[in-house]
């Protein structure tokens, strides 16, 4: 995979990563307050400094391990909550633990078979786990659904055009993608760098 890819790739992990952590710290933030007493600034830090994430305050591994033990205590009490198994497996997606996230979003699927967004994630963590055969399942499973996701077309793209070398595939689906999303501008970048 040529570098440029690789690394619009990786941000739009990042951005997934944001997105997931944001939604989840929400949700579950004001039961962590109650969970531990807040800890001082460190030394090395200023206190009068802007915090990290548009105003929030720092995220630290025991507040992540705290999220976790209570969502997964939340799935204990409620099993079939379909939001808290995507919002699982969204934040082993979002730390690259694809076979983790394929776990949970295998689960919300069991529970929500049309789940589109949850069914392209899952072929992503496929991809990343260069089970390509299995991702491209995934994004024709998801456009079988909705026909035209542009996440799904997006994936299968960058699948058969960067990591099977299969350009004139890839071709074929990114003018569907063209034609459905002209002005957009991560389509378009996808379309320079298949050219290269």
């Amino acid at each position: 995979m040529k570098r440029e890819s690789l690394l619009m790739l990786v941000a739009g992990v990042l951005l997934g990563a944001v997105l997931g952590f944001i939604a989840t710290r929400q949700y579950y933030v004001d039961k962590l307050e109650n969970a531990a007493a807040p800890q001082p600034p460190a030394a090395h830090e200023n206190p009068g400094a802007p915090k990290q994430g548009q105003g929030a305050p720092n995220f630290d591994p025991e507040q992540h391990s705290a999220m976790l033990a209570q969502i997964k205590a939340d799935l204990e009490k409620d099993p079939t909550n379909v939001e808290k198994r995507v919002m699982m497996g969204n934040i082993y997606y979002d730390g690259g633990k694809w076979a983790d996230a394929i776990t949970y979003y295998e689960q919300a699927l069991k529970l929500d078979p049309k789940n589109v967004d949850v069914i392209v994630d899952m072929g992503i963590c496929l991809r990343n786990l260069k089970k390509y055969d299995e991702a491209v399942a995934q994004f024709e499973k998801a456009l079988a659904i909705e026909p035209g996701k542009k996440q799904a077309l997006f994936n299968e793209v960058v699948v058969y055009g960067f990591d099977k070398g299969d350009k004139a595939k890839a071709q074929g689906i990114l003018k569907d993608l063209k034609t459905r999303y002209p002005d957009d501008p991560m389509v378009q970048q996808l379309d320079q760098e298949l050219k290269k």
